[in-house]
């Protein structure tokens, strides 16, 4: 199949009065609508070969949303093996950004040879971790053991080698415990030589940390049926293409996860909702996520709650892709597809309405390279995952 991503199209017209912005959207957001007719084996199966990106985080909406219109539940221990492989892929796609993007962002060249240890050894995570190939099959049953429990340590010990080398200059459980408020990160990022650092220095000294400050709410926690009304009533495609809460534009994104955590809360109170906060967001989601991936099994976490009653054949599957919440509805009719729609990050916070026009329009007046370089950074701090064109005038 091809890769449904598209592009996005961002326009900024700057006046002596301020700026607008408009962004268009090319994303094929109703691509799941070929599989309509096909089984939910089928499905869960070739769904995730439809996206090049977080391919694992959407099997994994994909299968919760498949068994709660079949009215099943994967086992709790497939539950937590799904969430280790989401956060693997989730710490593996904030990498492509930080190793190949922001080095280029200060003029030096992508780090390319770190990524490709990264995508080896997260390959092999993955691998481990779903060696049956079935983890994301509706009411699948995760083995008690990792049949290969010792490429998993392995490839795990090896991926904290090169995240200590080329991005914490510590173990990243280390940076996690010290690197605790704006005060010890401002210092680690002064003595440290590792990819991200540079560029996270850089902003503080040249007084761009709190660039494109927005005041859009993030998304709260939407419950399942409140989404289901919205993914299934009259205005259900408008909805998918530019979703809005009461009307107004939300932010779903690493920044919106992690704002309550210490070292965010205390970055927020030194720089502000800007630029620093947000590439902040996406790093402290590597070390995040590689200790959710590569650490053991947790306690089983509860069954979803149903929001139907059974044998509707509807679901509703979320989870926490890299860009933010990524929500699938499944609509059954004798195990066959007969609706499927995806609600994914890129449309909440690439809005017209949203967080990348509010944050570009608060940008200061500067030449258009300045201008530019700063709101691509802006850009790329809160990540389209598709490629995208910006236009001045």
């Amino acid at each position: 199949m091809t890769d449904p991503s598209g592009n996005l199209e961002i326009q900024v017209n700057r006046t002596a009065a301020g700026a607008q912005c408009w962004i268009r959207s090319t994303r094929p957001v109703h691509a799941a609508s070929v599989f309509i007719g096909r089984t939910a084996a089928e499905t869960s199966v070739r769904l995730p070969r439809l996206f090049s990106v977080c391919a694992r985080a959407q099997a994994g909406a994909c299968a919760a949303a498949l068994e709660q219109a079949r009215d099943c539940v994967a086992s709790p221990l497939t539950q937590i093996r799904r969430e280790r492989a989401i956060a693997v892929e989730r710490g593996r796609e904030h990498l492509w950004r930080i190793l190949l993007d922001w080095p280029g962002l200060l003029g030096t060249a992508p780090a390319r040879q770190d990524l490709r240890l990264v995508i080896s050894e997260t390959t092999r995570l993955l691998a481990a971790l779903d060696a049956q190939g079935d983890l994301f099959h509706p009411g699948s049953e995760a083995p008690a053991e990792l049949a290969r429990q010792a490429v998993f340590d392995a490839a795990a010990s090896a991926l904290e080698a090169q995240l200590t080398r080329s991005l914490f200059g510590v173990a990243p459980t280390r940076w996690l415990d010290e690197v605790i408020d704006a005060t010890r990160f401002e210092h680690w990022c002064r003595v440290t030589d590792g990819v991200a650092a540079p560029l996270l220095r850089h902003l503080i000294d040249a007084n761009e940390a709190g660039l494109g400050p927005t005041d859009i709410a993030v998304l709260p926690d939407l419950p399942d049926r409140t989404l289901l009304e919205a993914l299934t009533g009259p205005g259900a495609a408008h909805f998918v293409a530019r979703p809005t809460w009461h009307g107004v534009a939300r932010e779903t994104s690493p920044y919106a996860r992690m704002r309550e955590h210490p070292l965010i809360a205390s970055l927020l109170g030194r720089f502000g909702c800007g630029l620093l906060v947000r590439l902040t967001a996406a790093l402290l989601e590597v070390a995040t996520s590689f200790v959710a991936g590569t650490g053991p099994d947790q306690a089983p976490a509860p069954p979803p709650a149903q929001v139907n009653p059974p044998g509707t054949g509807v679901g509703i599957g979320r989870t926490q892709a890299a860009r933010g919440l990524l929500v699938h509805l499944a609509r059954l009719d004798q195990d066959r597809i007969s609706d499927y729609r995806i609600l994914a990050p890129t449309e909440w916070n690439f809005h017209p309405e949203g967080v990348v026009a509010a944050a570009l329009t608060a940008l200061p007046p500067a030449p258009d390279a300045a201008w530019r370089r700063r709101a691509e950074l802006l850009i790329t701090a809160i990540d389209p995952c598709v490629a995208f064109r910006l236009h001045l005038t």
